[in-house]
């Protein structure tokens, strides 16, 4: 059991971070058909012509020859290396700016983790295991050149499974947040963190992780990261003895939504310029419709639908009328020009 100790101002400083490459990161944990300790469960549901997220990934790792990618994530051990997610700066990380943080980590550190990794480290609970050929090559061409190997494969992995489909599971990241946001407003930070996942626990001492690694680790502050591959928990907690402290992360999935496997919607005049979420909104409403409505039939938070609804709105895309006490919204003749375009 993982416990990451939070005292009042680490829980002040706990916050949410959306991560372009963590999902990513999280999408290879699908490469992996047997069990481990922080692991992804396998495939949720099917994507169009019958393709699964695990068949997705699986069919780009293959075509894009991505051997390092596959060599990290389809190994026996439990403990994948830290710098393939670094440390976010800001609420919202761009994939470019991610991508250099791997392409530059310290040599000293990737090797480090790299060791462990392999080795593994019986005290924390960390089990290694055989290197794959793949790997040792990558390495035998020095730290520097396998970061930069390891981070152009990921952007290769982004460019043909990830990216294309990114504004609909953003749109459901974006969601995640709004929901859970909204019950911290509610019931506190507390239900917050223990409803995040099965194997997250939380009491007046801080968070417990449900895994197999072993530690106690103090914090000054908690990162939650949506994701939306994986139906499992993923934990970066910085283990390695001597190292720059890295603030825990919990990677946990997202609220259900559109399958990750399923093929992007084709690109449309309104979602070019509105975004996903607003577009798929204003295409609701072509009869009249509750934020409440709204909010069920898409699967968000009904903070996030009023806020979508308010910037169509004052757009001129929305005209709002009441019911009773309900207000309803359905779209203008602009609005139906707009989706007809093209």
């Amino acid at each position: 059991m993982l416990r990451i100790e939070l005292d009042a101002p680490a829980l002040a400083n706990t916050r949410f971070v959306i991560s372009p490459l963590y999902n990513v990161t999280d999408s290879l944990w699908l490469l992996r058909s047997t069990a481990g300790a922080v692991r992804a469960a396998g495939t949720r549901g099917r994507g169009a012509g019958g393709r699964g997220p695990g068949a997705l990934i699986r069919e780009a790792v293959r075509e894009r020859r991505l051997a390092l990618l596959e060599s990290f994530f389809t190994g026996a051990w439990t403990y994948i290396p830290d710098f393939l997610n670094p440390q976010p700066a800001q609420h919202e990380e761009s994939l470019e700016r991610e991508l250099h943080a791997v392409a530059t980590v310290a040599p000293e550190r990737l090797a480090q983790e790299v060791r462990t990794m392999l080795a593994g480290d019986a005290a924390l609970g960390i089990a290694g295991g055989r290197a794959p050929r793949a790997l040792l090559r990558a390495l035998d061409r020095g730290e520097a050149e396998f970061a930069e190997l390891v981070a152009a494969e990921l952007h290769q992995l982004w460019q043909a499974a990830v990216g294309p489909r990114w504004p609909v599971l953003r749109a459901r990241i974006d969601a995640d947040i709004a929901r859970r946001a909204q019950l911290s407003a509610r019931q506190g930070l507390a239900s917050v963190l223990g409803g995040l996942h099965p194997r997250v626990l939380y009491d007046e001492e801080g968070v417990r992780l449900l895994v197999d690694a072993r530690a106690k680790l103090p914090a000054k502050a908690l990162y939650l990261t949506p994701t939306v591959f994986s139906s499992e928990l993923h934990i970066s907690v910085d283990p390695l003895p001597g190292a720059r402290q890295l603030r825990p992360m919990i990677l946990y999935p997202a609220f259900p939504g559109p399958d990750p496997g399923s093929e992007p919607a084709s690109a449309s005049p309104a979602g070019d310029l509105l975004g996903a979420t607003r577009a798929r909104l204003l295409a609701d409403l072509d009869v009249p419709r509750s934020t409440t409505e709204l909010a069920e039939r898409h699967r968000l938070a009904a903070s996030t639908v009023s806020y979508h609804l308010g910037v169509l709105h004052r757009a001129g895309l929305l005209v709002r009328t009441r019911s009773g006490h309900r207000a309803l919204y359905q779209q203008t003749p602009r609005a139906e020009a707009l989706r007809q375009e093209g």
